[in-house]
């Protein structure tokens, strides 16, 4: 019995009303009352829950231990801590932790319960032993063993057994799964021959689920199993219908501790995930109480996020608690950002030292085996900095390194944007659980992370636990997410870094003074880009974020529109441009981007509105402010009106500018010749320049908004949705009958007006004679082969101009130098790389003294790319591929730029389609006829979808042009010819059904072709597409259909071989 022979009584209620954590510095106060196990459903506390209760209240409790004779009778606790959790929400909640061994109050002194000014002196009380049974207490013959079960169920598994005795070690132990109408548990007994697994259906079984200690050993007394017929597992699996009672054996089997550092003997595991081990240690530090992170003796990480037995709402850990740890596992992870703030804190490892974290799953178990010191530290239940992702832990579909990731990128995330969203907007409601899987998923980074993980299936949990030693989805995939999404200033520093180093300094401070990056080869392979996507004040396009801006230069044919602008975006797949030293950029496709929060822009009122098309962009010109030295980008834009709702501000018959400038020279990156805007202003801080020589306005405004538009008649493809799910799109164009005509003249008029020449067509010598002549400006498109700055010296005074050699982009020989002069005056677009393909409009054609036809030009040209450069085209078939299954590319982390080597047989062509479309507004051409009049060239267009397959699964092909006619159709020369001869008539379209099947493309081509057999084993090169996914269909984009012959195999085993 204690030293102190006399103690005080305290009731729950003066505790509560005290509203203090209190912990008795000597054991003279006393509480007096019963302990309760929560069985049924309760709206406060879940199953399993142990309150202690006396005549005032209730709290929920922690032991050390449990036994079932403490709930037989009113018991007293000497040694103890109350404690305040206090919530997020402000609320807070109580809770013991029970230090010593539990006394009894003794029969005849019920007399405590009643009095509260009782001195109680230590006779009150009294100790109860446990019901231990001694091993000797057992005949050789009186038990069953596990082995003899296995034994007895594999001579005859289909006879039902009696009740017998058993006695055996507990070696693993499951998490109370809850469902809505009961609970159940697993255990895994074990003894020196076999292991069983014993499963307890029910509430009434809940008792024993607090009685069984892993480690320990038992004896289950008058056992009823029944066996359950399941072949995946290693071990037999008995559903108990009933049993008598569950008693120690009072022997300890404790599972073996590391006595090594555990670091250094996981490095060795080979399989991380389902290698399970035993720990005990001290919480020297919680990093956050709510998701279940604390440092274990100030060395090693344990993560409780996905235990569900850990409840921090109700009996959060503290510091100074021992924990004895069961069947967990080492998780490889490593720290970039000091996520979770361990740095300079004496009691956790240095962040950059983190190499595996110790992690609880369902299989596991964690006790308390000792409490902290009687003195209480009154931060060590407090909420800490990441609790905010508590949603994600308590939601079972995500495993624990998907959470670890969603941490990673919100802290990246409040790094890049600071104060821009709320945390309970981005992390709240993440990706329903199983109970609820028709809930529409609404979480940012939930939706982030599906991005780039593929949505786990909800897996059966005794299914897992039965195959725990080989797998385990709280651990799957025990693999990083390695997707990072820095600050924008870490990827300039690193850019930098590449810059000076001696591998490319040579190539950029050289005489090429140019060198483009992938991310592969800047080890950026795994990192993302996100920022906003917005317009600069020098006209170009950026991104940016806190910490950063980079400029960037979007080069698909998908273009830049005023919706994408000013929104959070993601660039997954992008090259890093470096000209010279001081000027870096990069540039994408805004196709394969996605937008993570699209921003909502309410402009001001706006009485005036004008929807026109801009017929030419001249080039951002420079203006030089005396006053500090500052300069002024303008842009002049060339419109054409197509409606005017309010006013008559804008004449249709007159040649109309709009002057940009200041701040609105922002959304120049989404404008574009030939597009159509909505304009809308305020016609009283609006300015008109009347030019009446000319018969031209020119338009200023002080306030205005310009947005792009699209008619109801056009498919839109630039409507998106971000990761908030608000859909994106232009503004929907409706028109009258008589404004669909002006759209469709006004486009036709424009495609006739800008239809661009190559340039083996500027290299004509009577083409330069007729400009000659009209003096004209002409719009050249072609391929940049070099890129020269040139500087001259004119009388005292410096000139830079840049020098473009253009080439034809279908005849590599036909090349033409065009001069762009007083570089200095202008905003020259980045981009202007070898390889790139560009249009230059209003440029002129001139021919030297030396008859050498070049182009020059002038303050009215406008330079804009066109699509993807050349190197990215590009493609060989001699290239060194290896082969690969169709199952792989699956995979959501491959990039869509990769080509593919796959031998398949081509099983059904399902669509082929081959016309002849204008060469300007690609329209189908018909009759000889273009339907917008345009009658500026036309060129054969074939189009085909098919299905192939290679035994791992099926996918759909696109293929376009050639591979369509030469490769999939194998169509010669001679019958090439018929075709064009046939479709010149009529467009040529088939459509496959269930009915038709492939003899129909051969009888309707039948008379000008010779077809071989379609379904044939051929090699793809492909392009990855997309995944459609109801049902899930791979789908791929054509490079090349080879004929797989023997010579064609040999030459690729030659490869191999050499």
């Amino acid at each position: 019995m204690t030293q102190y022979p006399r103690y005080h009584r305290w009731l729950l209620s003066e505790l509560i009303s005290n509203n203090r954590c209190i912990t008795p510095l000597a054991n003279t106060i006393v509480l007096l009352g019963t302990l309760q196990l929560i069985t049924e459903d309760s709206s406060i506390y879940p199953k399993g829950t142990i309150l202690f209760e006396d005549e005032t209240g209730k709290v929920p409790c922690l032991l050390i231990g449990y036994k079932k004779e403490w709930l037989t009778g009113t018991i007293a606790l000497l040694s103890w801590s109350f404690l305040i959790n206090k919530q997020p929400s402000g609320k807070e909640v109580y809770h013991l932790e029970v230090h010593s061994e539990i006394l009894f109050l003794r029969v005849g002194f019920s007399e405590a319960l009643y009095s509260k000014k009782l001195v109680l002196s230590a006779n009150f009380f009294e100790k109860r032993s446990p019901s231990f049974l001694n091993q000797n207490f057992f005949q050789p013959n009186s038990f069953t063993a596990a082995a003899d079960i296995l034994f007895n169920l594999g001579r005859n598994p289909t006879e039902s057994l009696p009740k017998v005795n058993l006695i055996a070690m507990v070696n693993m132990k499951s998490v109370l799964y809850q469902s809505k109408d009961k609970i159940t548990f697993i255990v895994t007994l074990h003894d020196s021959n076999s292991s069983v697994h014993i499963i307890f259906n029910g509430d009434h079984f809940i008792e024993y689920y607090k009685i069984i200690m892993v480690g320990e050993m038992y004896f289950f007394k008058n056992i009823k199993p029944r066996r359950t017929f399941n072949e995946d597992t290693q071990f037999p699996v008995f559903v108990i219908s009933s049993i008598d009672s569950i008693e120690n054996v009072n022997r300890e089997l404790a599972i073996t501790y590391n006595s090594s550092n555990p670091t250094e003997q996981i490095q060795h595991l080979t399989d991380l995930a389902c290698s399970c081990f035993g720990f005990e240690g001290i919480i020297t530090y919680i990093i956050d109480n709510a998701l279940g992170l604390f440092v274990l003796d100030s060395e090693y990480i344990l993560h409780l996020g996905k235990y569900p037995e850990y409840n921090p709402s109700i009996t959060p850990y503290r510091l100074g608690m021992k924990l004895l740890l069961y069947n967990i596992h080492a998780i490889k992870f490593t720290m970039k950002e000091d996520i979770w703030r361990l740095d300079n804190n004496k009691n956790c490892p240095n962040f950059r030292d983190v190499k595996v974290i110790f992690a609880a799953c369902h299989c596991s178990t964690v006790r308390v085996v000792r409490f902290p010191s009687e003195i209480f530290e009154s931060d060590s239940v407090s909420q800490k900095i990441i609790s905010k992702f508590s949603n994600f832990r308590n939601n079972n579909s995500f495993t624990l390194l998907e959470l670890l990731w969603v941490q990673k990128a919100h802290y990246n995330f409040t790094k890049k944007f600071p104060d821009v969203f709320e945390d309970e907007i981005l992390l709240s409601d993440p990706r329903p659980s199983k109970s609820d899987y028709k809930k529409v998923e609404s979480c940012p980074f939930s939706r982030l992370l599906r991005k780039y993980r593929a949505a786990n299936c909800f897996e059966d949990l005794a299914q897992e636990y039965f195959n725990h030693k080989v797998y385990c989805c709280i651990t799957e995939e025990n693999q990083e997410i390695d997707i990072r999404l820095p600050p924008i200033s870490e990827v300039l520093h690193l850019i930098n870094e590449l810059v000076i180093s001696q591998r490319f300094s040579s190539e950029i401070c050289g005489e090429n003074q140019l060198k483009v990056f992938s991310q592969f080869e800047a080890n950026l392979g795994k990192t993302h880009l996100m920022g906003f996507l917005e317009g600069s004040l020098d006209g170009t396009l950026q991104l940016k974020d806190q910490t950063g801006t980079i400029s960037a230069i979007n080069i698909s044919f998908e273009k830049i529109q005023s919706h994408h602008l000013n929104s959070i975006w993601i660039i997954p797949e992008y090259e890093l441009v470096v000209e010279r030293p001081s000027k870096i950029y990069l540039r994408f496709a805004i196709e394969k981007c996605f937008c993570f929060y699209a921003k909502s822009y309410d402009p001001k009122v706006h009485f005036n509105r004008s929807v026109f098309q801009i017929r030419h962009i001249f080039p951002a010109k420079l203006n030089y402010i005396s006053e500090n030295s500052r300069t002024n980008i303008s842009c002049k834009l060339q419109i054409e009106t197509v409606l005017e709702y309010t006013s008559d501000l804008i004449n249709k018959n007159t040649i109309t500018f709009i002057n940009i400038s200041k701040d609105f020279i922002k959304i120049l990156p989404a404008l574009h010749v030939g597009s159509f805007y909505e304009l809308s202003f305020d016609v009283d801080k609006s300015e008109q320049i009347i030019n009446s020589t000319e018969g031209s306005i020119i338009l200023n405004f002080d306030d205005f908004v310009i947005s792009n538009i699209t008619s109801i008649e056009f498919d839109d493809s630039s409507t998106f949705k971000d990761l908030f799910g608000q859909v994106i799109q232009p503004k929907i164009l409706r028109l009258n009958d008589s404004s669909k005509n002006s759209f469709r003249n006004l486009k036709a008029a424009f495609l006739t007006e800008d239809k661009a020449l190559n340039v083996q067509e500027f290299l004509n010598g009577n083409f330069i004679n007729i400009l000659n002549d009209t003096n004209k400006l002409v719009t050249l498109k072609g391929l940049i082969l070099s890129k020269e700055i040139q500087h001259s010296n004119n009388v005292g005074q410096s000139h830079a101009s840049l020098l473009l050699r253009i080439q034809d982009i279908q005849i590599a020989e036909e090349i033409i130098d065009v001069y762009i002069s007083n570089i200095s005056k202008y905003i020259i677009p980045i981009g202007l790389v070898p390889g790139q393909i560009i249009t230059l409009r209003k440029i002129g054609l001139r021919k030297s003294n030396f008859g050498k036809i070049y182009c020059y030009a002038s303050g009215k040209t406008h330079i804009s790319l066109q699509g993807y450069p050349k190197s990215i085209q590009s493609f060989h078939q001699d290239q060194d591929f290896d082969n690969t299954n169709l199952i792989d590319l699956f995979e959501s982390r491959i990039s869509i730029q990769s080509v593919f080597r796959v031998p398949c047989r081509i099983n059904n062509v399902y669509e082929i389609i081959m016309q002849f479309i204008c060469e300007a507004c690609e329209e189908i051409i018909e009759n000889d006829c273009c339907p917008n009049g345009c009658n500026l060239g036309r060129r054969f267009y074939s189009s085909g979808r098919f299905k192939i397959s290679d035994g791992t699964c099926v996918a759909t092909v696109t293929a376009r042009d050639d591979i369509v006619v030469r490769e999939l159709l194998c169509i010669n020369n001679d019958s090439y010819q018929k075709i064009c001869d046939q479709i010149e008539k009529s467009r040529f379209f088939y459509e496959w059904s269930i009915f038709s099947d492939n003899d129909c493309i051969k009888n309707s081509l039948s008379d000008f072709i010779s077809l071989k057999d379609i379904r044939r084993d051929v090699i793809l090169f492909c392009r990855k597409k997309n995944i459609q996914q109801m049902p899930p269909i791979l789908e791929l984009n054509a490079v090349q259909i080879a004929e797989k012959s023997p010579i064609f195999e040999l030459k690729k085993k030659l490869k191999n071989v050499m």
